[in-house]
């Protein structure tokens, strides 16, 4: 009896998209963080936020097609096949993947990190994707 012994091959690994950490400086409780996306880009943030604080989000300038989402802290992050962020999860009131969010405050339910998904909205058709810059500014009361 013949034994066929496929060769092993390598699996891709599955990273996930980069994140970055929003942090306080000491004695304060307001932070902005710059960043450019493409035209349909995603880029991830996480807030370490306790029960009953208050969160402040904006994204600058109006003009921007950047729109947010935040995240409860049982959300996952994956990544999709392009390599974009794909967030799984529930979304805090008023701050969903409709709510076209540039700015948002509301009532922290639970310790944890929070994720703020930032995206670039669709270019117009035949335009360029050009990049898209805006600043990011979460505050904690």
């Amino acid at each position: 009896m013949a034994i066929s012994v496929a060769p092993l091959q390598a699996q891709s690994v599955n990273t996930l998209p980069a994140v970055t950490t929003v942090t306080f400086a000491a004695g304060s409780n307001s932070s902005t963080v710059p960043g450019q996306l493409a035209t349909g880009g995603r880029a991830v943030y996480y807030v370490l936020a306790k029960a009953g604080q208050t969160m402040n989000v904006s994204i600058a300038p109006a003009a921007s097609s950047a729109t947010f989402q935040v995240f409860h802290p049982d959300a996952t992050l994956e990544k999709a096949a392009d390599g974009m962020a794909i967030v799984n999860g529930r979304t805090l009131p008023d701050a969903g993947p409709t709510d076209n969010a540039k700015a948002w405050i509301g009532a922290i339910p639970r310790d944890g990190n929070y994720l703020i998904l930032v995206t670039a909205g669709p270019g117009t058709p035949g335009s360029a994707a050009a990049p898209n810059p805006y600043s990011l500014t979460v505050s904690l009361q």
